[in-house]
């Protein structure tokens, strides 16, 4: 039989369209009030959350997420930033509800975590609490809401974490002593130089070496950075001073070792802010390496920002961006 279906705020009438019914009480019989609660739900459903559904659909895939290690006065937090895998390095964006079932799916107490010294991935550790496992962890001035941190105790040199217990894959790093001396000679005598930081001016930067297995050739990934503590002047333009911060990365070619990648700026928080390197871990499953750098100065809710560089013929490109804040709302 053909029947339509009429609803209103406070009742369902079913009405077969050759029949009059006699009264209320056969309609009664046929249809309880279950049953056209029933059909009024299935004609009006409820609205989607489909910013949840974008949230659940990335946690149900359970991906390896990546971690900053942010230290301050309270210890030390493992935040998440981005997922790496087959799909290559993504930001990890989530609503607050995505961000609160990541807590309780990867950050909680007797969670896993890898952390990398270098491209050297370490013992897993275990975080202590989640930001929401109980009263919450952190908060900030203004914030509605704060990206969660993981409370754990961090090895020291350690700036990059992955979830899970399952490390990424890491490569040989190891380099002779006097092929390392070499490589820091032409450094010192001809990159430098070139770059900016004359001979005599060479003894006021700090200096700090970092061998990485990387992937990129079959000989480690030098990174040296040279830092000069010395203030800039007041007016100081990039023309007229020599680099404060100089980075150089250095890969093996045929002819040995030579810089595939210079960052050199005056590096004042006026103009550019300093670098430092984070470590080396292969994000996108190719079997390279990326580097990676945050920044140097402590700038306030910019202990997120992460810049990654991946080796394409034997050069080193920009490949990766995140400069957002903790703050997400």
């Amino acid at each position: 039989m053909d029947f339509r279906v009429r609803l209103n705020e406070t009742a369902c009438v079913i009405c077969p369209p050759r029949i009059r019914l006699a009264s209320g009480t056969l309609l009664a019989a046929l249809f309880s009030l279950t049953g056209c609660d029933r059909i009024k739900s299935a004609l009006n459903p409820p609205p989607v959350d489909n910013a949840w559904q974008n949230d659940s659909t990335v946690l149900a895939r359970q991906p390896m997420v990546l971690f900053r290690a942010v230290r301050t006065a309270d210890g030390a937090r493992a935040v998440p930033f981005a997922t790496v895998g087959a799909n290559g390095l993504r930001a990890l964006t989530l609503t607050g509800r995505g961000w609160r079932a990541l807590d309780v799916q990867s950050m909680q107490a007797g969670s896993a975590f890898v952390p990398y010294r270098g491209s050297e991935a370490l013992s897993p550790i275990r975080s202590s609490r989640g930001m929401w496992e109980g009263t919450p962890l952190d908060s900030l001035p203004g914030c509605n809401l704060l990206l969660p941190g993981a409370a754990m105790s961090i090895p020291d040199g350690v700036h990059l974490l992955t979830s899970g217990r399952t490390p990424l894959r890491t490569v040989p790093n190891g380099i002779g002593e006097g092929e390392l001396q070499d490589v820091m000679n032409v450094v010192t005598t001809l990159v430098a130089p070139s770059s900016g930081v004359p001979l005599s001016k060479m003894s006021r930067y700090r200096r700090d070496v970092a061998v990485v297995g990387t992937g990129a050739t079959r000989s480690p990934t030098i990174v040296v950075t040279y830092e000069d503590p010395e203030e800039l002047p007041e007016g100081a333009t990039r023309l007229a001073e020599r680099p404060r911060q100089l980075i150089v990365v250095l890969d093996k070619g045929i002819y040995g070792y030579k810089p595939s990648l210079i960052i050199a700026d005056v590096s004042s928080s006026r103009i550019a802010p300093r670098k430092r390197f984070l470590g080396a871990l292969d994000g996108d499953g190719d079997g390279r390496a990326e580097l990676f750098f945050g920044l140097g100065e402590k700038i306030p809710r910019a202990e997120l920002v992460t810049y990654s560089y991946r080796y394409e013929g034997d050069t080193w490109i920009a490949a990766f961006t995140y400069e957002r804040t903790r703050c997400v709302g």
